[in-house]
């Protein structure tokens, strides 16, 4: 790991970068090439079309800007390290990391975003990893200010105790933004001229090197005049496993073809440093994004997991919605593909892995007022990326969120609200990294006529602020209240149902030594108040049991059972469970905190006949409150969790 050290990298960079110039030139006086006909150079304007040559885009072409901060425009490359390295120098949950060399023998860096460990802020429980990679092709600028955008997201928020810091807690997010540093380079040397195509398989139109390079620059030099290695160099999109050379329409192993897939797979050392970026991860990789221009849309490569598969699309949907639904979703079927890097984070870690493909869409320049001329989708107008820049951190980030974590409820607390004393107190402690205990330190007879205020708390943020107040996440629809019920079995042993917070109560940002502010983070928390009523049926009840229906801002349920840490596992969650007990990617509704336990299942187990009577026939028991019985009820839920284990498929 490497915090950056700029000065002491500057000699070896050089004298790494000389030997590399000098390698590369032996390497091309003995490439024998195929082209033989004479390259012509074109030059983008705005809208001057006197020479033949010319290509008009009809707005400003972008120049690469000399700027750290974001402008409405482009940043040099140089700009863009420099903004990395320093927001890594003055944040510790940003860390420079080099992950590998290019051919010219550049350092590929990946910035983490985490706290120093590797566990939530439970302590026991591993955290998941995303990577999203940037850079890829040289010619797509607008993948490295996206990406970087992200990392800037986090760095302008890091006094933030909510949304952002729940991430960095408990989460560990890798960013690369510019993986084909050589290439990118050669873009911004040309910013405004390419060379038309002479390859036998592209149209006479297409440009080519330049500012339309696509490739890296393997037996390439940086003179763009020099016209007999122009076209080499690899599509490091076509050049992964499972399926490299599997698809010779859209994979060459012609070195002048524009998707050139290389020697073999994995042959390019930027596609290596990219693997060795998932080491970072640990083994905890969830989700994967690279991040491409142009033609608006999300694709995603399908591995035959149906459970992965699907949490893929899911995902993939709230992503969409976060931008009004304007990026379109792609998914390929198994068992086929192109070479390309989401497809071997797919199949290799059984991840939800997307290539992300900005604006515009596939009108290209047009849509912004453009002439339409050539692959003028790549060059997106200056007076949009600082829009998308953040539209696309919004979308990535709520990825990152999803994957982070399901939903749990970790503790309850209840006090009177005339003397400010604790009536019940109850978490659950993560005793391992799959199990938590339920923890009751307090647990007084509820009465009638009394105002209560219950904080009900969960493991991770659960509401988005917008000016301080609690609103929708971009673009997302869920029941900002939770629903919230006291339930059981009356004295005479029949079922009750009583309303606690009728749709009335906040979710707290506030830092309080009472119970009304938030447990860890800002908006973990929900407080409301309830008073029974003389004569209510919760009085005297054998049973007496919450029942919470919620979702986070990303709409995903809670975890029924907090008993069973839920985590990542072979493309699904494990040990997320629904309402009747079953293990899925859903959740549905939490009932696991009894104020008074008679010792009934939680949820009787789906493949089980019915029981006559509470506490057999195979359920999951409470073991949240009521006491006296902890023991029996924790023995029974682990023989039914032992049972219904043998029975999961994934």
């Amino acid at each position: 790991m490497v915090k950056l050290i700029l000065s002491s990298m500057t000699v070896l960079l050089s004298s790494t970068l000389a030997l590399s110039t000098l390698l590369s030139t032996a390497v091309l006086s003995t490439v024998v090439l195929s082209t033989t006909a004479s390259a012509t150079q074109l030059t983008y304007t705005e809208n001057d079309t006197t020479d033949p040559n010319n290509r008009a885009l009809g707005y400003p072409v972008p120049v690469p800007v000399a700027s750290q901060t974001p402008v409405d425009g482009f940043r040099q490359y140089d700009s863009l390290f420099a903004r990395h390295q320093d927001m890594a120098l003055n944040f510790d949950s940003i860390t420079g990391n080099i992950i590998g060399q290019t051919r010219a023998g550049e350092d590929i860096w990946a910035y983490t975003l985490s706290d120093a460990d590797n566990t939530t802020f439970e302590g026991n429980i591993v955290e998941g990893s995303m990577l999203q990679n940037g850079g890829i092709h040289a010619r797509e600028w607008q993948s490295p200010e996206v990406v970087t955008g992200i990392i800037e997201r986090f760095y302008d928020n890091q006094n933030d105790q909510g949304f952002y810091r729940y991430l960095l807690d408990n989460s560990r997010m890798i960013i690369i933004p510019v993986l084909n540093v050589d290439g990118f380079r050669q873009t911004q040397r040309y910013p405004m001229n390419a060379v038309f195509s002479t390859d036998q398989d592209d149209n006479p139109e297409f440009p080519r090197d330049g500012r339309m390079r696509r490739k890296n620059m393997l037996d390439v030099d940086t003179d763009l005049s020099t016209e007999n290695d122009f076209l080499l160099g690899v599509d490091l999109n076509r050049n992964n496993s499972p399926y490299w050379a599997t698809n010779p329409g859209r994979s060459s192993n012609r070195q002048q073809s524009i998707v050139h897939h290389g020697s073999g797979p994995g042959s390019e050392p930027e596609t290596q440093a990219l693997q060795a970026a998932a080491a970072l991860a640990a083994g905890t990789l969830r989700f994967y994004i690279d991040t491409h221009s142009f033609t608006q849309i999300y694709f995603a490569p399908m591995t035959g997991n149906t459970r992965r598969d699907n949490i893929t699309a899911s995902i993939a949907a709230r992503m969409q919605s976060v931008n009004g639904n304007r990026y379109a979703y792609g998914p390929s079927g198994a068992g086929a593909g192109i070479g390309s890097t989401d497809e071997y984070f797919a199949n290799t870690f059984q991840v939800p892995s997307y290539t992300l493909e900005t604006e515009p869409g596939q009108s290209g320049g047009t849509q912004y007022g453009g002439f339409g001329v050539s692959h003028d989708g790549f060059i997106l107008p200056e007076s949009e990326i600082a829009r998308v820049r953040n539209e696309l951190a919004n979308a990535s980030i709520l990825g990152y969120y999803i994957q982070a974590g399901v939903p749990s409820i970790i503790q309850l607390q209840i006090t009177r609200v005339d003397t400010g004393a604790t009536v019940y107190l109850g978490n659950w402690q993560a005793d391992s990294a799959t199990s938590r205990s339920w923890q009751e330190t307090a647990n007084a007879t509820l009465e009638t006529d009394v105002n209560y205020r219950v904080r009900l708390s969960f493991n991770k943020t659960m509401r988005w602020r917008n000016n301080g107040q609690s609103a929708q996440y971009p673009g997302q629809s869920i029941a900002m209240q939770p629903t919230i019920s006291l339930e059981g079995f009356d004295s005479g042993g029949n079922n009750y149902s009583v309303a606690l917070n009728n749709g009335v109560g906040q979710w707290v940002n506030n830092v309080s030594v009472a119970n009304d502010g938030y447990l860890n983070y800002e908006d973990d928390s929900y407080v409301f108040e309830f008073t029974l009523p003389g004569g209510s049926a919760v009085i005297g009840a054998t049973l007496q049991q919450l029942a919470i229906t919620v979702t986070d801002l990303a709409g995903q349920s809670v975890d029924a059972n907090p008993a069973t840490v839920a985590t990542w596992q072979n493309g699904s969650w494990v040990n997320y469970e629904s309402s009747d007990g079953s293990i899925g990617d859903i959740g549905g509704v939490d009932r696991s905190i009894r104020l008074v336990n008679d010792g009934s299942p939680l949820f009787t187990d789906p493949a089980a006949p019915p029981s006559g009577g509470g506490g057999s026939g195979g359920g999951v028991t409470s073991s949240g409150g009521g006491g006296s019985n902890g023991v029996v009820w924790t023995i029974m839920g682990l023989l039914a969790l032992l049972a219904r284990s043998k029975r999961k498929t994934i």
